[in-house]
Order: structure tokens, then sequence, then C-alpha cells
């Protein structure tokens, strides 16, 4: 995923910005934001409000989706870099922070996602003892050499198909 330092190519990039993005990263990446050059460089200039801005348009993509509406990456894109232009930002309202609470699923990196679904799927046993690690881009590492019944085996094959179409 996407490293700020390295993909803006300045002097300084300021701490608290990059914390706020790898808060928000994943989440944005999920609604299907797309980042572009100039939304980083945004982001790495946004003169305040970056968090509660990122808070709002996240609320906001995810009551457009919770209603059917088709959302595009490039239009969200562009829709994020002019509302962090803006002056004051988007500040959220409660409503949308309770919304993203109710959603925070959508901001957790791959590897803890999927760690989650391996045990929702899996079983937390099963799990444990075929899982030896997940990267932070999503990768399944496997422990060799597990000894593993047929069901179990089915079980690993059905998630692996699982996942694949999850984190298209």
């Amino acid at each position: 995923m996407i490293n700020l330092r390295k993909a803006i190519y300045y002097e300084y990039v300021d701490d608290g910005v990059v914390e706020i993005f790898d808060k928000y990263k994943w989440g944005l990446r999920r609604l299907g934001v797309n980042f572009c050059q100039e939304l980083l460089e945004t982001i790495v200039y946004c003169p305040e409000n970056l968090e509660t801005t990122l808070i709002a348009f996240c609320s906001w993509v995810l009551w457009l989706k919770s209603q059917g509406e088709k959302t595009y990456p490039d239009s969200l894109s562009e829709t994020l870099i002019k509302a962090l232009k803006s002056e004051s930002g988007w500040i959220p309202y409660d409503y949308q922070k309770d919304f993203l609470q109710q959603h925070l699923d959508i901001l957790e990196s791959p590897d803890v996602s999927l760690w989650k679904a391996a045990e929702k799927e899996l079983g937390a046993s099963l799990r444990n003892r075929v899982i030896a690690d997940i990267s932070d881009e999503g990768e399944l590492i496997f422990k060799p050499n597990v000894l593993l019944t047929d069901e179990e085996k089915e079980k690993i094959e059905w998630f692996k198909v699982y996942i694949d179409q999850l984190f298209l």
C-alpha cells in the first residue's frame, strides 16, 4: 500500500499527516478512491482538518453505498481533493461519526481483516494451525507440512477462493 513519504518527493512530510493518512488509507481504498498524485499532494498540503474531512468523506461514501448509489474511483478522488482544498474542509456531523463507527472494519488493514475473516470462516483452531502470517498487503502465508483432514483441506481451498473474491 502507499507509503506517503515515498509517494511524495518533498523534503518534509509532517508525521501527523502520515499518521492520519495511514489510519484512513485502507478505508479510502476499500471505498474505491483512486490515489492519484494530485490527491496525495493535496493530503500532504492539507491546511487543517485532515482527519475530520476524511471522517466526513468516508461516512458520506458509506452512506451513498448504503443507498445503492454507484461510485466511481476518479469522481471520488476529485470530490476528496475538493473537500481537502476547501477552506474549512468537510466537518462531519455527529450522525456521520456514528455511521463511520458502525463501519470501522473498512479502516482495518488487509492483514487484520483477513485474520478476522479466517477465524470466522475456518475457526480459530484451524486458522492458528495453518496460517503462519498475513502480509500487510493481504497475502496469506501458510505453514508447511501441516497434516489436515480432507474436510479441513476443502475448507481451506474454499477460504482461498472466498478471499480472492473478497479482495478483488
